[in-house]
């Protein structure tokens, strides 16, 4: 009797899954990658996000996500090609942009990278992270007012961010502006223990 009673709630369970939407299928895979994605589980977010995007195609979050998970995954070249996939569905996606200049570091093309971060700060011009990674590409560059210019306004943005006070600091010191530096370590020593 109670096997019976059991095979009929497994196969309740089973035309209850045959019966799932395709957007409902969709819906289940994207949370499960998500789930994935903030566990760093990335061939796993990697794998739900291809079966999301089989069944509902072309939605920008799919790409956006695996365009992520590949990055952290070490895989660049299809990083890209999601991230590019993103722009052509969303041309206005700063994130797509921001992810396209790490993406541009890590090759040194250092150009495309400034680029990238250019066009996020028009589309976004409230990010923070953005004005920290210009700036770490001016640094590299030499090119220190610029650099310093940057990071002042991620502090402005994001005041208690140590790391961009530490940089500030850095550059301060490599232009010989001691006392600066000096103030901008102090900074970053005192949001570092607050965090």
């Amino acid at each position: 009797m109670m096997l019976g009673v059991y095979l009929g709630k497994v196969f309740d369970m089973i035309e209850d899954l045959f019966s799932l939407s395709s957007e409902d299928l969709f819906k289940v895979h994207y949370k499960q990658a998500i789930q994935h994605l903030e566990n760093d589980k990335f061939v796993e977010a990697i794998s739900e996000l291809k079966k999301a995007n089989a069944l509902v195609p072309k939605k920008v979050k799919v790409h956006y996500h695996l365009g992520v998970a590949y990055f952290h995954n070490m895989q660049i070249e299809e990083a890209l090609r999601e991230f590019n996939t993103v722009l052509k569905l969303s041309p206005s996606n700063a994130e797509a942009y921001q992810y396209l200049g790490r993406i541009y570091e890590k090759e040194e093309a250092v150009e495309k990278a400034v680029d990238a971060y250019k066009t996020a700060i028009k589309i976004k011009p409230d990010q923070a992270q953005l004005y920290y990674r210009m700036g770490l590409i001016y640094d590299k560059r030499g090119e220190h007012e610029q650099a310093i210019s940057s990071l002042s306004e991620a502090i402005k943005l994001d005041p208690k961010v140590s790391k961009y006070y530490y940089r500030l600091g850095l550059i301060y010191d490599a232009c010989n502006q001691h006392e600066k530096a000096v103030e901008a370590f102090k900074k970053a020593v005192e949001f570092e223990k607050s965090s």
